[in-house]
């Protein structure tokens, strides 16, 4: 860093975006980074829940990259804790369970000469159709698998995952998260493996033995050792300006420690703030407020996120299924994906149990997000037992894990409504954001962990105001990552 050592870099939450920054700052030099952090153990959205005697992350957590920076970090932290699993994953589909990603023959097999014929001929007919002039996700996906599946499947999986009208979804939404490819690639894939680092889904992947929070703890005792410092229960409440518009202190609220009846105001004083928060807490933490603010603030107002429920289930049985995921594209299911943590980790739960996670989104304020946690679990095991993986009296307990802010949802002018969002951060010439909730991207882990090396890299070597703004200008390279699920 050229302005000289030990200047204090503050960070907003301590999950693998902020870890990585903070790791990368203190390994320069210069910075003094200070993680805050509002729960009570580092690891956002990398997290393992821990109940009754089993773990489960939040979200099945697997080690796969192509990024060359990320895999050495991860090599170099936690190799001792890595092991390579054979993917295995299945969908519910008409009351069977299938391969997933499909295979055609078991699809013919399923679904009948007839259907499969009209899936192929739409697929057909719409390579002769025109383009649109500006493509959505339904136009995206109708091209790349044609009219009849889309209708008969993937609309509907669309609408109950996203829960919106797949219309109204951004073309970015598919150019992403497309997770067969095509209906083409679904055939070809009968025919030829895929090319390394062309794959449409792995076929092997790697993860921590110990869940997700094992990666946290590794790099968080990485960047402990390279100087960065850690507050946890600390909640940011506001982001104090100065007299020019740049961030000056964080201002929090540190939860009442064990057995004490208040919490404690805290100031962090900074010359760099770097935020992982969702970007309308972020705007709305910006005070006192200013004019060349108030059309970042208003377009951030219009950026959504979805809401997640998790319901985890313990099960008594040695092993459910053993798969890694499980796909459940029908309206009727209230759960859109499930995973079984035993399949990831042996250790996961005893001998004589399992656990499964069932994933639920929601958006916030809809009906569903105002039901209590006690009928979400009673409706969500009502819908698994309906599929056939165990009975009823099989589950010993169950249990419903909120996560608010869970996943950008890119409507039509989400794009419009980020850049002037981005805009309004860039002049602060002081604050970088990023991470999925802090840069609205849809991605996976290893993309948030580059995030936070690559801002870190920039703000190592150049000057502040120089290197926030650099930061600024590549934020639509991070558009560009693909999402192999």
């Amino acid at each position: 860093m050229v302005e000289g050592a030990g200047k204090r870099a503050v960070i907003l939450g301590a999950g693998v975006a902020g870890l990585a920054t903070a790791l990368r700052l203190a390994e320069g030099g210069g910075w003094r980074p200070r993680l805050l952090e509002r729960e009570d153990r580092p690891g956002g959205l990398a997290r393992s829940l821990h109940f009754r005697g089993v773990s489960t992350d939040l979200g099945p957590h697997r080690i796969h990259t192509e990024i060359p920076e990320v895999q050495a970090l991860i090599e170099s932290v936690a190799a001792r804790s890595l092991v390579r699993l054979r993917r295995s994953s299945h969908i519910f589909l008409r009351k069977k369970w299938l391969t997933y990603p499909p295979r055609p023959l078991e699809l013919l097999g399923a679904l009948g000469p007839i259907r499969m014929a009209r899936f192929g001929t739409g697929f057909a007919l719409e390579k002769l159709r025109p383009r649109p002039a500006q493509e959505t996700y339904e136009s995206l996906m109708r091209a790349a698998f044609g009219g009849p599946l889309w209708e008969f499947l993937l609309r509907p999986y669309s609408a109950k995952t996203w829960k919106i009208d797949p219309g109204e979804l951004h073309a970015d939404t598919a150019r992403v998260r497309v997770s067969a490819g095509s209906l083409g690639k679904l055939v070809a894939g009968l025919l030829r493996r895929e090319q390394q680092g062309a794959e449409t889904a792995l076929r092997e992947f790697r993860y921590v033995k110990g869940g997700a929070e094992t990666l946290v703890r590794h790099l968080w005792a990485a960047a402990h050792a390279a100087g960065a410092e850690l507050e946890l229960n600390t909640a940011v409440q506001e982001l104090e300006l100065d007299e020019r518009g740049r961030v000056r202190a964080a201002l929090a609220l540190r939860r009442p420690a064990h057995g004490t009846a208040e919490g404690a105001d805290q100031r962090f004083e900074g010359e760099l703030f770097v935020s992982t928060v969702p970007l309308p807490i972020l705007l709305g933490r910006l005070l006192p407020q200013r004019a060349e603010l108030m059309a970042a603030r208003e377009a951030a107002a219009r950026l959504e996120y979805l809401d997640m429920a998790f319901v985890c289930l313990i099960v008594r049985r040695k092993v459910i299924t053993g798969d890694n995921w499980l796909y459940f594209p029908e309206p009727h299911l209230i759960f859109n994906r499930g995973y079984e943590a035993k399949s990831f980790d042996p250790a996961m739960a005893p001998e004589d149990k399992s656990v499964i996670c069932l994933e639920i989104t929601m958006r916030r304020g809809d009906a569903l997000a105002r039901e209590s946690d006690a009928l979400i679990l009673q409706t969500a095991t009502e819908h698994i037992v309906s599929t056939g993986l165990f009975r009823k009296e099989e589950i010993e307990e169950g249990l419903v894990y909120r996560i608010p802010y869970a996943y950008p949802l890119y409507k039509l002018d989400y794009d419009v409504q980020l850049g002037k969002v981005l805009a309004g951060l860039r002049g602060l010439g002081n604050l970088v954001t990023l991470g999925r909730q802090g840069l609205f991207n849809h991605n996976n882990m290893d993309h948030s962990i580059w995030m936070g090396l690559q801002a870190a890299d920039k703000l190592n070597s150049y000057e502040t105001a120089e290197a926030v703004a650099a930061w600024y200008d590549r934020a639509d390279d991070f558009k560009r990552m693909r999402i192999v699920d």
